[in-house]
């Protein structure tokens, strides 16, 4: 049972990594197009420049949506086991599918990224009263704290990329969220320097 946990877990990281590798080359795309455009400083006035953010988030959303799926099948397993997880997060992969068809893409990934980030919040707060009932890969708080604030972080990015763009705040969720992936990056690789 331990080996195929373990395998479970080794093949959500190699996913994982390799979704965020391919949302890291449609943004080096995404600079390189907009860089060569750039050369006509007015075109971010025209029509051109929605037609480019737009054909870019097309590009991006399935990344999102894999990289949703993986942290679906990821967070929730904290709290409950894998079986559970399995049909939990069919459940609420199909109402996201639903929700697409009728309102739309954003709104299907708000509603994905809320369910996400109240789980999350759930799990922190776990962490903080330490509770036994969390399953992580390694033990320590520190370390346990800092893989809550990276998916939390993540999450928050994510949802602040879908769903706050245009809200005047979207730049301080950004950096609040920034601000977590780093935090847990730096807790989670490098518990015994803190």
């Amino acid at each position: 049972m331990k080996l195929q946990v373990q395998k479970y877990d080794y093949y959500l990281i190699i996913l994982t990594t390799l979704i965020l590798f391919s949302i890291g080359i449609v943004c080096l795309y995404a600079i390189t197009y907009y860089n060569y455009l750039a050369v006509d400083p007015q075109w971010t006035r025209t029509g051109q420049y929605i037609a480019f953010i737009n054909t870019m988030d097309s590009y991006l959303y399935p990344f999102l949506i894999l990289l949703l799926v993986t942290l679906g099948l990821c967070i929730p397993k904290r709290l409950l086991g894998r079986e559970l997880v399995l049909k939990s997060g069919t459940v609420v992969f199909i109402a996201t599918v639903i929700l697409t068809f009728l309102s739309g893409i954003e709104v299907a990934l708000g509603f994905l990224l809320i369910v996400m980030i109240g789980i999350q919040l759930l799990v922190l707060i776990l962490v903080f009263r330490k509770s036994k009932a969390l399953r992580f890969e390694r033990e320590g708080y520190v370390v346990r704290l800092g893989s809550t604030l990276l998916h939390l972080g993540i999450v928050i990015v994510i949802f602040n990329f879908v769903s706050l763009g245009e809200v005047s705040y979207h730049i301080t969720v950004f950096w609040m969220g920034t601000i977590f992936i780093t935090l847990g990056n730096l807790l989670s690789f490098y518990p015994d320097k803190i």
